[in-house]
């Protein structure tokens, strides 16, 4: 079996830019393979481009034989389990679906099925946070708990409890301070019940956040 491709920095081996490679090679005008290195953006190296475009078909088949495969089957619990974790670390719906080789509603169905908080669709109003699923909705968080931030898009460990009206009278519910587990956040949050999103009934199936 051949070695797996190196991809250097500055070179641009994605899918969609190798798919409109082979399509333009296989056109009826065609493109040298000087070009095709050349839109891939690596070294001109017929040989390497072969193996490039070789491996690509043959992982392409792979998938489909696997989606193939699962078609029509129902989720099985390590899919579930995959599924949700990768979520909620924030990979996007499109990747996870080609990690398990099913499409995306698939993944959005098990989403949910198993009342998986939803993350702010790109573009949306930072003031304005998603809607937590009934599954997941609490009027009260326990201390040293793991709850998902709406408003953060982050797993979020609760540090703190106020009870109504001791941070601001325009708060009529319990607010928490949390740390924002996510990667990219790291920091402290103060947040209302009612931004927060319960993950007991996710962990209770076993799942690990």
């Amino acid at each position: 079996m051949a070695g797996r491709i190196k991809v250097k920095d500055e070179e641009d081996l994605s899918k969609g830019n190798i798919l409109k490679v082979i399509a333009l090679m296989e056109s009826e005008k065609g493109i040298t393979k000087k070009d095709a290195c050349a839109m891939l953006q690596i070294s001109y190296n017929t040989a390497r481009l072969d193996k490039i475009i070789t491996q690509f078909k043959e992982a392409e088949i792979d998938t489909a034989k696997r989606r193939a495969d699962k078609r029509g089957t129902p989720s099985t619990m390590p899919e579930v389990e995959f599924v949700i974790s990768a979520y909620l670390e924030g990979k996007p719906v499109s990747s996870i679906s080609e990690s398990i080789y099913r499409t995306v509603p698939f993944v959005k169905t098990i989403l949910e099925k198993y009342g998986v908080p939803t993350r702010r669709i790109i573009g949306k109003d930072y003031f304005k946070p998603e809607l937590i699923p009934d599954a997941a909705v609490r009027t009260r968080f326990t201390i040293g708990e793991q709850a998902y931030s709406a408003r953060y898009d982050s797993v979020a460990t609760i540090k703190a409890e106020y009870p109504p009206g001791i941070l601001s009278n325009k708060t009529p519910e319990y607010v928490y301070r949390v740390y924002l587990e996510d990667e990219s956040e790291l920091q402290s949050a103060y947040q209302p019940a009612s931004e927060l999103a319960s993950l007991e009934h996710i962990t209770a199936l076993g799942i690990k956040i």
